[in-house]
């Protein structure tokens, strides 16, 4: 579960890539002048489909972590150690593999929503200090809704 958490900083960056690249394709064939904001730890946070991920993420964990607890007595512990590093590569590819399919999710359904919205691109939410009235518009939880 650390180690998910610890990974957030991480996919929160692939995140901002992905919403970068979203604006520079919607850029490019949108004329609203409307920005989309995302704020992607709340999609990590509250989406159906990462929290799905992280499940089976944290379970797979916990299975091999018994495992490695029942071979205490019965392996040597050079055979327990390599057998450790086996499940830890296997929990990073698998961790690796559910990240890149959220993180492609993601950038799907935010293409999707800027091309309903006609919206000129999607940044990330953050301290706004200035922005005109009507000009961007939060389209968070329609992403999380759509991640199902």
């Amino acid at each position: 579960m650390r180690r998910w958490r610890e990974s957030m900083r991480y996919r929160h960056a692939a995140v901002l890539t992905l919403a970068l690249v979203v604006l520079a394709a919607g850029a490019a064939g949108c004329t609203a002048g409307r920005i989309g904001l995302v704020d992607s730890p709340r999609i990590l946070a509250e989406s159906a489909k990462a929290l799905r991920y992280q499940k089976e993420i944290d379970d797979r964990e916990s299975a091999m972590t018994t495992d490695l607890q029942m071979l205490v007595g019965q392996l040597s512990k050079e055979d327990l150690e390599a057998r450790r590093q086996q499940y830890f590569r296997e929990l990073q590819g698998l961790r690796a593999e559910l990240e890149a399919s959220l993180n492609r999710e993601v950038r799907d359904v935010i293409h999707q929503v800027v091309r309903e919205k006609r919206l000129r691109g999607v940044i990330l939410k953050g301290p706004v200090f200035y922005s005109r009235p009507g000009t961007t518009v939060d389209i968070t939880q329609e992403v999380i809704d759509r991640l199902k």
